[in-house]
């Protein structure tokens, strides 16, 4: 009679308690980098761009709705080259993750559950958003 491999506290173990050399949750590290897996990893990233974004967002509001005055100087400070280049980092930020989360939605819904269609539409997304941001920074500057 054979007995399958039973987890104790993270680890695989077999029957004759010899520890398996598989990870159960593998790493960035076990895996290839292809187009899902890069796509979804920067998916991650502008997130986390977005989410830091919402103090200077709050900051750039509260200027240009304070005074005349604090208005030209927000209106001046984002015309400048530091301020164009976080426009265009949070708007790439923003870009990416709407083309790829719509990426996501659709596999959620069933679309694209093959390993080729998968990696097409990551590749699809990658360079959609890649199309977006270089149109954004030629917008910009």
């Amino acid at each position: 009679m054979q007995v399958s491999p039973k987890t104790v506290q993270g680890t695989v173990h077999n029957t004759d308690n010899q520890r398996s050399a598989r990870p159960l949750s593998p790493r960035v590290s076990v895996y290839r980098w292809r187009g899902p897996m890069l796509a979804s990893f920067a998916h991650r990233i502008s997130g986390v761009v977005l989410v830091l974004f919402v103090p200077v967002y709050l900051c750039l509001l509260s200027g240009l709705t304070a005074s005349a005055a604090d208005f030209s100087d927000t209106i001046n400070w984002m015309h400048s080259p530091l301020g164009r280049l976080l426009l265009w980092l949070i708007g790439s930020a923003l870009i990416y993750h709407l083309v790829n989360g719509m990426r996501f939605i659709l596999l959620d819904a069933g679309f694209s559950e093959t390993r080729e269609e998968m990696r097409g539409s990551a590749r699809f997304s990658l360079a959609a958003g890649l199309a977006a941001v270089v149109l954004l920074a030629v917008y910009l500057w």
